[in-house]
């Protein structure tokens, strides 16, 4: 009776179907065939390649990866019972980046359904998961995203930065009214609060308004976010400004850089005791990225009023305006800008801290450009908030990957996976047996380092 025995040859180790015989008396064995060959110890079965057929090619590398990620943010396990076609949505988000006819498509050629455990995955389950994932408790979901970043930049937790963006949607079954949204489009508008960290720009949090909601408001009703999270220090522009704001924030026991607008109680009470001539000292001098600028500190309220003086700006827009027939009076407090503060910073680093704010406007082009915020091709209010959330998960994602690959790409996340697309599965399938084998095309050593420090594995 055949049987298989291993065969060591060199440093290998060969799998063969012997069999035992006789021969003057002695129990001796033939070798029938070489079936396969033992790699780390596992067998591997021999295959005859002129018998293999490719059954079909699918996206691999990227879905795998992606999805890795949202296990590790818990995902699997913040979303409920219908995780699997809201990651599904979430993945097919960041890869396919259209309309959920279009990633019904780009699903058949993609190993979607296979990574994340569904046997279908139907357009109806998709829009299904839209709903689904509206109904999750979203600060919830929110608060153990923090957490995690809390434990992998542990630094990046000191500073946030506040902003608020607007979009357009297609909805028809609501009640909001057409508004001018920020590219002077008309439309009907949602605006979206997010907050990032400082540093490495991760979201913590977010709140979608109706477009005819000022910063003030949406500001003193992301106090109670913020203060749950913990935060020290926000940085946020003039927009969210209000002598009420900055006591409410200081109650909370946070600590503030806010831009200031000239109001006629500021002009009067700060910049009119300002002189230019005291102003526009080298002591005085800030230096920025494309400028130089002088700031003076003087006590305000509970914390301090730093007022900044921009000569270059000053010159180029008074001209300007006379140039337009513009009073002594219309032109007197050009080239001044003023920022709030409660810290103990020094007034130069507050300054250079709040001009560097600009980490949320990287994240809002993210948001908008990679992510596919804008516009929302949906009609439902809900699901036109279920999209927001899920563009809100795919910036978490690709924080992730920009954080976690920072040391060794200068890439976007967004090309970082477009390098992971060319990772394929091939399926195969012997003519004869009709067993099935699958393939990982070969990986490039930019490609294993990605994956390296993802800490992912395809």
């Amino acid at each position: 009776m055949a049987f298989i025995r291993k065969i060591k040859k060199g440093d290998a180790i060969y799998l063969a179907k012997v069999e035992s015989y006789r021969e003057d008396g002695k129990v001796k064995q033939r070798v029938l065939e070489y079936v396969g060959k033992q790699e780390n110890g596992i067998a591997v079965q021999k295959i005859d390649i002129n018998k293999i057929e490719v059954t079909n090619v699918q996206q691999y590398a990227d879905v795998s990866v992606l999805y890795q990620l949202a296990v590790e943010l818990r995902l699997n396990y913040l979303l409920g019972k219908y995780h699997k076609p809201i990651i599904a949505l979430l993945i097919a988000h960041l890869i396919c980046k259209g309309s959920i006819l279009r990633v019904s498509k780009w699903i058949e050629n993609s190993t979607i359904k296979e990574v994340v455990g569904l046997n279908e995955l139907t357009s109806e389950m998709l829009y299904n998961a839209l709903d689904h994932l509206d109904e999750c408790n979203f600060d919830v979901i929110e608060q153990s995203i923090f957490e995690y970043w809390l434990k992998i930049d542990p630094n990046d937790n000191k500073s946030f930065v506040l902003d608020v963006t607007d979009t357009y949607y297609n909805g028809k079954h609501d009640e909001s009214m057409i508004r001018k949204g920020k590219d002077g489009k008309v439309s009907k508008l949602i605006q979206i609060g997010l907050g990032v960290s400082f540093e490495n720009g991760f979201p913590i949090f977010h709140k979608s308004y109706n477009g005819n909601i000022s910063n003030i408001k949406i500001l003193e009703d992301l106090m109670k976010v913020m203060a749950e999270r913990g935060i020290d220090t926000i940085v946020m522009d003039r927009g969210f400004y209000s002598q009420s704001n900055v006591e409410d924030l200081n109650k909370l026991k946070m600590k503030m850089i806010i831009g200031v607008k000239q109001s006629i109680g500021i002009k009067k009470t700060i910049l009119d005791k300002i002189q230019r001539d005291k102003i526009y000292a080298a002591k005085n001098q800030v230096t920025l990225k494309d400028t130089y600028v002088y700031v003076q500190e003087v006590g305000f309220l509970f914390g301090k009023m730093i007022v900044i003086y921009n000569p270059k700006y000053e010159a180029l827009k008074r001209d300007r305006m006379l140039a337009d027939e513009a009073t002594d009076n219309d032109v007197k407090y050009v080239g001044y800008s003023l920022i709030f503060h409660n810290t103990k910073i020094k007034p130069d680093l507050v300054v250079k801290k709040y001009f560097d704010k600009d980490i949320v406007e990287r994240s809002f082009r993210t948001m908008k450009g990679e992510v596919q915020l804008h516009p929302i091709r949906l009609w439902l209010p809900k699901r036109v908030n279920a999209h927001i959330k899920i563009c809100y998960l795919s910036m978490c994602l690709l924080s992730i990957i920009k954080f976690k690959c920072k040391k060794i790409s200068t890439s976007s996340p967004g090309e970082i996976i477009q390098e992971l697309q060319s990772i394929y599965k091939v399926n195969l399938k012997h003519s004869k047996t009709n067993q099935k084998f699958t393939k990982v095309v070969t990986l490039s050593n930019y490609q294993k380092n990605i994956l390296k420090a993802l800490n992912c594995s395809v």
